[in-house]
């Protein structure tokens, strides 16, 4: 009886903020968008005109929608020289704290957690919140730690529906970092993010359940391990997921299992040879891309598939070719960058990592 008197009074209280609330227009009614925020009530919408705001935003914990007035990458917010996540969710946030519509670029995130050397979180950071992001676009955010795009942490479980995330990077996570949590992502897009340690679109780890659905991984790449997804000691579901050119240095282009890591793919497809599972219960992947012999600018001789060779500028024979009978070419176990007893594909990539 207690308990749906409370659930009675919940709903009560929530129907009357749906009745007061108001949209609170920026610039037109108040100026800045934290300013906004920090008027607005639950329920309140904080509607911000199209053009770049560079302001680091607090949401403070409040229920209320943060929304781009106009979307599609025209309302920007801009991290430059702000030396702060740009937008945080650090005050228990539920999903009633609605992020929409936003470009989120610059960001080179908060220090406080772990110091200025290892700053986390450029776009988004998230701790024990679990706010509900759409149709936002995470561009070129960069820290020197974890999180490029987006960190949480501390039992959030934040939802991004139809977002996407390019050219971030981070040592760990070039789009997400994700640690003892519980992320769900759906119909996002990874394209061109970077893991300079390992999982160059999303690192998940000590206890993360993530479930990730719709989602496509695109020329994501790591120096170590996990292109796409890397998994430590924690698990993910990816259904329905599509893997073209992610790669990394040493283990797993599309996903890598790592310690106590375990993935279950349903029904994804994987576009290119270097779009492997690895580690773990593995599924095999099936390789789609041909190979042959690719020399390289230093006359030496691999064999790669022609996209490797050709990102490594050496000069690609044909298909099904080998290093045999290359005028001047010898393989030698110099050739074996990573020291995995093969020269082949991963070879080429690390001499390319090593030439940048």
């Amino acid at each position: 009886m207690k308990f749906t008197l409370t659930m009675i009074a919940s709903a009560l209280l929530l129907a009357s903020h749906a009745a007061d609330a108001r949209e609170i227009r920026v610039p037109e009614a108040v100026a800045t968008i934290q300013g906004a925020v920090d008027e607005a009530k639950p329920g309140d919408v904080v509607s911000v005109k199209m053009g770049t705001w560079n302001e680091a935003i607090d949401l403070k914990g409040k229920p209320i929608t943060l929304l781009a007035r106009e979307g599609d990458g025209k309302t920007v917010l801009d991290g430059t020289s702000l030396d702060e996540s740009v937008l945080r969710c650090i005050q228990g946030e539920g999903p009633e704290t609605i992020i929409d519509g936003f470009m989120i670029i610059n960001g080179t995130g908060h220090r406080n957690l772990y110091g200025n050397r290892s700053a986390v979180g450029g776009g988004l950071l998230l701790l024990e919140s679990s706010p509900t992001i759409r149709n936002c676009q995470f561009v070129n955010n960069n820290v020197n730690y974890n999180g490029g795009a987006i960190y949480m942490a501390r039992n959030s479980q934040a939802r991004f529906e139809k977002c996407s995330f390019k050219g971030n990077a981070a040592e760990k996570g070039g789009a997400i970092y994700s640690v003892q949590s519980k992320p769900v992502i759906a119909d996002c897009m990874f394209d061109n993010n970077e893991g300079r340690y390992s999982g160059g679109a999303i690192y998940n780890a000590d206890g993360t359940l993530a479930l990730i659905t719709g989602c496509r991984f695109e020329s994501n790449r790591a120096s170590y391990y996990g292109g796409g997804v890397y998994q430590y000691g924690s698990k993910g579901s990816l259904k329905n997921c599509i893997f073209d050119r992610n790669r990394a240095t040493y283990k797993g282009g599309a996903v890598c299992n790592g310690y106590k890591g375990v993935s279950t793919l349903v029904d994804c497809k994987h576009l290119t040879n270097h779009d492997d599972v690895a580690g773990g219960a593995a599924p095999h992947v099936t390789a789609v891309a041909p190979k042959g012999a690719c020399v390289l600018g230093d006359g030496s001789c691999l064999v790669a598939s022609r996209q490797s060779c050709e990102d490594a500028a050496g000069s690609y024979r044909m298909d099904g070719s080998d290093c045999h009978g290359q005028v001047g070419q010898k393989i030698t176990h110099g050739n074996d960058l990573n020291h995995d007893g093969r020269i082949d594909d991963r070879d080429a990539l690390m001499l390319l990592l090593l030439w940048r």
